[in-house]
């Protein structure tokens, strides 16, 4: 605009070549300059798309091995995750504010800025052009954010059910099941639909508001504009500037439906990520090392905790595991035992009372420390890997001579030799190629690959069929295998096995007897 108005000015008062030249250099080396700027700020924002994307996975990474179990519970922890991919949405919507916002933001600052010296009337226009933008930003985008969040809400509620969907293969293949998942679909449809409409209606008031102020501004400048020059109070030149100016200023800010959407999408955005970075965490801090190199001595004094009903225990439990033995835990279902093993594990802490390993409460030991001693074997969890990487989980004090020993003892080394890449055969977390009860083997080979002091196993052996659960329990119940075993088994020739049997009741801990094996 500056150059225009002094080219209006030089053609209007003069025909010499050399101002009209001069100028054109100057112009043109400041719009080069401009353009530079322009590049490596586009490099900038690059890099820091790179760095967020690196960031917000490197710390998920590290946070989510660490959440503490109870803050997920009653959710799904696949769809959960899901949220993660919303740092893609962060990249672009800061990219877009980055580059085009702070464009905007200039341009508005320094127009109005230039045409506050052209005349005091035009500095009036600039307050009102402000207090314009100010009300259609934060007086009719009230809301705004808000409607974006639960628009976003509704987004995964449908992403959830399409993985329920594909989750569940064998319950949707019933007649009229296909009927009730396109039904579910079309409600989360609508509810998102609904939500959208309600955000766009939000940004759709701001954007006709904006176009309005272009118009009123444009029309109002030249008429402004034009009485001044008749006035002889502004000079031609700074009339065609001004014009300039204000176009660019509303002409970006009639655009700015895009930046507003981009902005309400970056903090509905950053509200989804939060759920990830809000999950409150293990305490990284405590002891380093248990003593002894001989197998857990466990002691339980006094504890009362909660059942799976979430009820506490009537009866305090006192019991006491003596080096190398193998206890079983029995009951009915809901009655503790799955807690018992989550305490001696860290997953959580008891009510009252307290529990020893060796002479040291689990809750002194940074939980890392902990379950290099301590392993649990309780559910099939396989991740996208080979099955080498899947037992050794990259433990610096596990060697894959380890690995083919762990799976040697389980019984399934001769199996896994047969598969075409043996150890380097690449699972889902599936399982696929294993069968279920191979996967089941592999998760007693990863617990006890670590030569654990304490192994806990909650019902993992139960699932598989007499005669390998015999075999597997004449391996875990060797004495020469230095760890002492905590077993819940629902199957009482599976229970002989052990060097004692505890018998749990219904929202009560109590003991029962020991076999014939038993001190």
């Amino acid at each position: 605009p500056m150059a225009v108005e002094t080219l209006v000015n030089t053609v209007a008062f003069g025909r010499l070549l050399q101002p009209l030249i001069v100028l054109a250099l100057m112009l043109l080396a400041f719009l080069s300059f401009s353009a530079a700027l322009l590049g490596l700020q586009t490099f900038v924002v690059e890099i820091i798309q790179r760095r967020l994307f690196a960031r917000v996975a490197a710390d998920l990474s590290y946070r989510l091995p660490r959440i503490v179990p109870t803050s997920i519970e009653g959710q799904s922890g696949r769809e959960l995750v899901n949220r993660f991919f919303d740092v893609i949405t962060v990249q672009k919507a800061s990219s877009a504010l980055l580059l085009d916002g702070i464009s905007l933001v200039l341009s508005t600052l320094i127009g109005m800025t230039v045409l506050a010296f052209y005349h005091p009337w035009l500095l009036g226009f600039d307050v009102v052009l402000l207090g314009l933008i100010a009300f259609v930003i934060f007086v009719l985008g009230h809301g705004a954010v808000n409607s974006s969040i639960k628009e976003s809400k509704a987004k995964y509620k449908v992403a959830a059910w399409l993985e329920d969907l594909l989750g569940c293969p064998t319950a949707f293949r019933y007649r009229g099941a296909a009927e009730f998942a396109l039904d579910q679909a079309d409600h989360l449809t609508y509810e998102y639909l609904s939500a959208r409409k309600k955000h766009f209606r939000i940004v759709m008031r701001q954007i006709i508001f904006a176009l309005g102020i272009q118009a009123v501004a444009s029309t109002a400048l030249l008429g402004l504009g034009g009485w001044l020059v008749i006035a002889g109070q502004l000079t031609l030149g700074q009339l065609v500037a001004a014009e300039l100016i204000v176009t660019v200023i509303v002409g970006s800010f009639a655009k700015m439906g895009k930046h507003l959407q981009s902005y309400y999408d970056l903090l509905a955005s950053v509200d989804k990520l939060g759920v990830l970075f809000d999950l409150p965490m293990e305490r990284q801090d405590g002891l380093l090392t248990l003593q002894h190199e001989k197998p857990a001595e466990v002691v339980i004094n006094n504890m009362l905790g909660p059942t799976s009903h979430g009820k506490n225990q009537v009866e305090p439990l006192n019991l006491t595991i003596n080096s190398g033995d193998r206890m079983m835990l029995m009951g009915p279902s809901g009655s503790g035992k799955s807690e018992i093993l989550d305490l001696l594990f860290g997953l959580s802490m008891p009510e009252e009372g307290h529990v020893t390993i060796n002479g040291i409460d689990p809750r002194d030991l940074r939980p890392d420390a902990l379950r290099k001693h301590v392993a649990l074997v309780r559910d099939i969890e396989i991740f996208s890997g080979t099955l080498e990487e899947n037992v050794h989980l990259e433990r610096p004090y596990v060697s894959t001579s380890d690995v083919r020993e762990a799976l040697e003892w389980v019984g399934l080394i001769d199996e896994i030799i047969r598969l075409p890449h043996g150890l380097n055969t690449h699972l889902v977390e599936n399982g696929y190629p294993l069968t279920k009860n191979q996967a089941r083997k592999l998760m007693l080979a990863r617990a006890i690959v670590g030569r654990p002091r304490l192994l806990l196993i909650d019902a993992m052996i139960d699932c598989l069929p007499d005669e390998d659960a015999e075999q597997m329990m004449e391996m875990l119940s060797d004495p020469e295998r230095l760890w002492t075993l905590i077993m819940v088994t629902g199957r009482q020739s599976l229970a002989e096995t052990g060097t004692m049997i505890y018998k749990t009741q219904e929202v009560c801990l109590a003991a029962a007897e020991e076999n014939s094996h038993g001190e």
